[in-house]
């Protein structure tokens, strides 16, 4: 599913941005993104129904980890960019001094994941409070101080005390959080919105020229009733675009034209 965000742009321009990855990396980074900014909304916020959020989230991003070898998702791609880029210096037009200090930063944040005293996820593995409130959370509503007694007593500890605790697991995963943020601003960046005219509600694009491509970004007015359903592989794209008045009824398909924008990311 596309996923949508609000973005700012110059003076008071607002457009409703949805999102979609091309392959299964990106859908990965931008699964754990989503995680992490809803952790800093929530990290705001005080009561027990934001901490409770925040573990949620926080178990959400374990099983995500343990999907894979995050670090080293991360890591071949940023080789594979520092490589790339490497090879850039001679183009004309190329600002140097910019080049120069992505790469320095794509650098640090390498060294960031490969740091042997960073413990990156592994301590919370090993958490038996965690994996209690885990084991229990399969359950609708089946976390709860009754089902799991010392998640009680962690709830009734001062609002600091609880925040300090929350704030020092996340924190084992601070290099993935920056890496990925790191990234995925550079793709967001890496092209501009052109514009598009959907005629009848629906549109059609062969992406065979763009291979490498690995995110397509949407972007329509605020004010619009419209949004856009995306299905894409390597070769082709499709989106129509549908409305849907009534929250609890079925989306319905566009005829008329859609005027809206895309942006095709690839760094």
């Amino acid at each position: 599913m596309s996923k949508p965000l609000f973005t700012t742009g110059a003076g008071t321009d607002r457009r409703c941005i949805y999102e979609h990855p091309l392959n299964e990396r990106i859908r990965l980074f931008l699964r754990l993104e989503w995680l992490f900014l809803h952790n800093r909304d929530l990290s705001q916020v005080s009561g027990t129904g934001a901490l409770h959020a925040r573990i949620g989230h926080l178990l959400d991003l374990g099983i995500l980890l343990q999907r894979g070898d995050i670090r080293k998702e991360i890591l071949r791609e940023f080789e594979r960019v520092q490589l790339t880029w490497s090879q850039l210096r001679a183009l004309p037009h190329l600002d140097p001094k910019r080049l120069d200090r992505l790469l320095a930063e794509f650098s640090q944040k390498t060294r960031a994941l490969l740091d042997p005293q960073e413990r990156v996820g592994e301590g919370l593995k090993n958490c038996e409070l965690l994996n209690l409130i885990k084991s229990k959370a399969v359950l609708p509503g089946g976390a709860t101080d009754f089902d799991v007694p010392a998640y009680g007593r962690f709830i009734q500890l001062e609002p600091t005390a609880r925040q300090a605790t929350l704030d020092a697991w996340y924190g084992e995963l601070a290099p993935i959080e920056s890496a990925i943020h790191f990234y995925l601003k550079l793709l967001r960046e890496s092209a501009d919105f052109t514009d598009r005219v959907a005629p009848n509600g629906g549109f059609e694009q062969d992406l065979t020229p763009l291979a490498t491509m690995s995110l397509i970004r949407i972007a329509l007015d605020p004010g619009c009733a419209y949004f856009p359903e995306v299905s894409a592989n390597r070769h082709r794209l499709f989106i129509r675009f549908l409305t849907q008045p009534n929250l609890c009824e079925r989306p319905t398909a566009v005829k008329t034209a859609v005027h809206w924008q895309i942006q095709h990311c690839q760094i």
